[in-house]
């Protein structure tokens, strides 16, 4: 290895060493680096012009998160007057509003905003506050807050689009069925993997433990810091009064692959609102099968968001590194790799490998991770 080559992947040792998705990227001469002062300057309209698509590279949540907020901040005014609401809904062309006094409002939604956000499936999602006045048609939006955070993913049809479902979130709640249909881990982990990207706090449900023993996944993820709850909501058993407390006044958003009984979780957590979804599907404005993501206001402070089932979650936005710092049980080793650029794949030196070999991080979550690196990202390591 020549002394420049020597340089560029050996690192300071100690704890301090390697930390911080930006030197990382730096560190990879395949992923292009984040933009400097992206963040002083996302406000200049030319400078994202000119570096809108780097930065989108280097950074995609943030920047596109940076965009959106830019763009709302410029459309509101300080004359526009109106009343304060949640998106909490959608039918079709129409958005629901969810007032301050608790009524719903089927709103328009001003057609320059929906033109002027580009890259994304859904200009407005679930979650955002928006300003909207009364018509007799119902209302119209006026203008929209800018988001404190988003639940993003790639669209399934067209990964060139992003699809956000929810904003403004305190929890995302990862939904599995331990059979029926089959657990699979590795959806769990990239639905925790843009939680961490997107600087969500994650929980992780685990439905029907009646029907297979849920000790080793629940081992597996409070292992790593995730609170885990085992339930059946079929029975009623399990952890439900747990988890109840740990959604109290939080703004949460529930997901998963379809069947794995997050309507009936809802159900389960807070029987009323089986009720509530029936009227609200009779008018017009909801469905019993969950199609589009739904906000439930519960009595306990609680916001709900349940979502469409997906059968795919794709990672978008992202280097390999990126995504070895946000696995908590592989990035504790990394500042102890050989190289400051390890994929942890095929490396000499590689401290994950050693690990995971040693049986101190799980076969599912690497396999995970591998697949994730090889697939979403089609970074094919050497073989």
């Amino acid at each position: 290895m020549t002394e420049a080559n020597e340089h560029k992947y050996k690192g300071t040792k100690g704890p301090a060493a390697r930390q911080g998705l930006g030197r990382l990227r730096r560190a990879n001469s395949k992923t292009p680096g984040r933009v400097s002062g992206w963040e002083r300057r996302h406000e200049d309209v030319d400078f994202v012009d000119q570096h809108g698509d780097s930065a989108r590279t280097g950074h995609g949540g943030d920047t596109l998160l940076a965009r959106f907020n830019r763009l709302v901040q410029g459309e509101r005014l300080a004359e526009v007057q109106g009343e304060y609401g949640e998106i909490c809904g959608s039918n079709g062309a129409i958005v629901d509003v969810r007032a301050a006094n608790g009524e719903e409002i089927p709103c328009h939604v001003r057609q320059v905003l929906k033109k002027r956000i580009k890259g994304v499936k859904n200009p407005l999602c679930v979650g955002d506050q928006v300003r909207f006045v009364r018509t007799a048609m119902g209302g119209t939006i006026t203008s929209i807050e800018p988001r404190r955070n988003q639940l993003e993913r790639a669209d399934s049809h067209n990964r060139a689009l992003i699809h956000v479902f929810a904003a403004n979130l305190d929890c995302l709640v990862i939904v599995s069925a331990l059979a029926e249909p089959d657990f699979k881990a590795g959806l769990i982990d990239r639905y925790l993997l843009i939680a961490a990207g997107n600087g969500i706090p994650a929980a992780v449900v685990l439905n029907k433990c009646d029907l297979a023993d849920p000790a080793p996944a629940c081992n597996l993820y409070r292992g790593i810091g995730i609170p885990t709850f085992a339930v059946s909501a079929r029975s009623g058993n399990g952890d439900l009064a747990q988890l109840r407390e740990h959604l109290r006044g939080r703004t949460c958003v529930l997901a998963g692959q379809s069947g794995v009984g997050k309507s009936s979780l809802l159900n389960a957590l807070y029987p009323d609102i089986a009720a509530r979804v029936g009227a609200v599907a009779q008018a017009g404005f909801g469905r019993h099968t969950t199609s589009s993501a739904r906000s439930y206001a519960l009595s306990d402070g609680v916001r709900l968001i349940d979502t469409p089932g997906v059968r795919e979650c794709s990672i978008t936005g992202l280097g390999a590194l990126d995504v070895a710092l946000l696995y908590p049980d592989l990035s504790r080793y990394q500042a102890s790799c050989r190289f400051t650029n390890c994929s942890h794949t095929h490396e000499p030196g590689c401290a994950v490998l050693a690990a995971l070999a040693e049986g101190r991080i799980a076969a599912s979550r690497y396999g995970s991770y591998l697949s994730i690196i090889t697939e979403d990202l089609a970074e094919s390591p050497p073989s």
